[in-house]
C-alpha cells in the first residue's frame, strides 16, 4: 500500500494567512495541485492508502471534483479527497478549520440554482499503487503516518453523510436550499463534536449561526449566478461572510474552544479566497 501525504504552505490573503494545501505520494514521485501549487510545501501529516485511487479521484485536472472554486470548497476540500483512500483530513493546517466550518470536509455539493453539481466519486474499485508510488515513503514518520481513534470516528461519521445526500459519485440528492442548509448544519455539528465535545453546552448557538451563515451565503451565490454581481464582490463578500461567521462563534466560545474548534487563535479572523487562485477559477471574468 501506498503512502499519501498532505502537503502545505502559507498564503497571504487580504484579511488573513491560510494555509494553500496539497497532496503528494510518500515517494515524492506524484502531487496533485488541489487547485493552487504542488511545490514547495512541508509535511502535514500523512496514510497509507492507494495511490492509484487518489489520482482517480483527483481527475485530470487534479481538483478531485470541486468545480467551482468558493462555492463547493476550495483547496482544503479538494486535498481531503484525494486523502480518502488513507482515512485522513489535512487537519492542523491554518484555516482548515474555518474552511471545514463554511464547505465541509469534502465540500458543499453543490452551488445556488442546483449549479455546480460537485460529486464526489471515490473510485472505490480502483486499487493498487501508480508506478512513481511504489518505492518506500521518504520522510514519513511513525507518529505523521497514525491516525487517533477519534478521528476515525469523525471520518466514518462524514463519509456516512456524503454517502446519504448522494455525493459519492451518484447523483446529487441535495435538491432545495433548505435541503443544503441542513446538510451543512450536520457536517459543522460533526465539526463540533470531534473538536469540543459531545457535551459542549453552547453547540446550539453555534449551530445557530452556521445556518445563518449558509443562508447568507447561497444569497451571494445566487446574485453571482444571476450576474448582478462581479466576480471581485462574490470573492469579496464571500471572506466578509465567512469573517462574521467566526466573529460571532468568537462570541460565545473562550480562546481555548475557539482554537480547538478553528485552529487559529481567538481574534484572529481567516478569509478563504487565495488571490492566486482566482483568476484561474474564473479566468473569463474582469476581476
Amino acid at each position: 500500500m501506498g503512502t499519501l501525504v498532505a502537503m502545505h504552505y502559507p498564503t497571504v490573503l487580504a484579511f488573513g494567512a491560510a494555509d494553500h494545501t496539497y497532496v503528494m505520494c510518500g515517494t515524492g514521485g506524484k502531487a496533485w495541485s488541489c487547485w493552487g501549487g504542488k511545490t514547495g510545501g512541508a509535511v502535514l501529516r500523512s496514510g497509507s492508502g492507494s495511490t492509484s485511487q487518489a489520482d482517480a479521484i483527483a481527475e485530470h485536472n487534479e481538483r478531485a471534483g470541486i468545480t467551482c472554486y468558493l462555492i463547493n470548497g476550495v483547496c482544503h476540500q479538494a486535498a481531503n479527497r484525494i486523502l480518502f483512500p488513507a482515512g485522513i483530513f489535512v487537519t492542523g493546517a491554518r484555516g482548515y478549520g474555518v474552511s471545514s466550518a463554511m464547505f465541509g470536509p469534502y465540500g458543499r455539493p453543490r452551488g445556488p440554482l442546483h449549479t455546480c453539481s460537485a460529486p464526489f466519486n471515490h473510485h472505490a474499485g480502483v486499487v493498487g499503487d501508480l508506478p512513481a508510488c511504489v518505492a518506500p515513503p521518504v520522510g514519513i514518520s511513525a507518529v505523521e503516518m497514525a491516525t487517533l481513534p477519534q478521528e476515525h470516528g469523525y471520518f466514518e461519521r462524514v463519509t456516512a453523510a456524503y454517502r446519504q445526500v448522494g455525493t459519492f459519485g451518484l447523483l446529487d440528492e441535495v435538491r432545495r436550499d433548505k435541503d443544503l442548509v441542513e446538510f451543512m448544519r450536520t457536517l459543522f455539528d460533526y465539526q463540533i463534536v470531534y473538536n469540543l465535545g459531545v457535551d459542549f453546552d453552547r453547540s446550539g448557538k453555534l449551530l445557530d449561526f452556521r445556518v445563518s451563515a449558509e443562508r447568507s451565503r447561497i444569497q451571494i451565490e445566487t446574485e453571482f449566478a444571476d450576474r448582478k454581481i462581479s466576480v471581485s464582490e462574490f470573492v469579496a463578500r464571500s471572506d466578509m461572510q465567512t469573517i462574521s461567521f467566526q466573529k460571532e462563534a468568537a462570541s460565545v466560545l473562550n480562546e481555548d474552544e475557539y482554537s480547538a474548534l478553528f485552529n487559529v487563535k481567538k481574534g484572529e479572523f481567516i478569509a478563504l479566497a487565495d488571490p492566486a487562485i482566482v483568476p484561474k477559477a474564473y479566468p473569463q471574468t474582469a476581476l
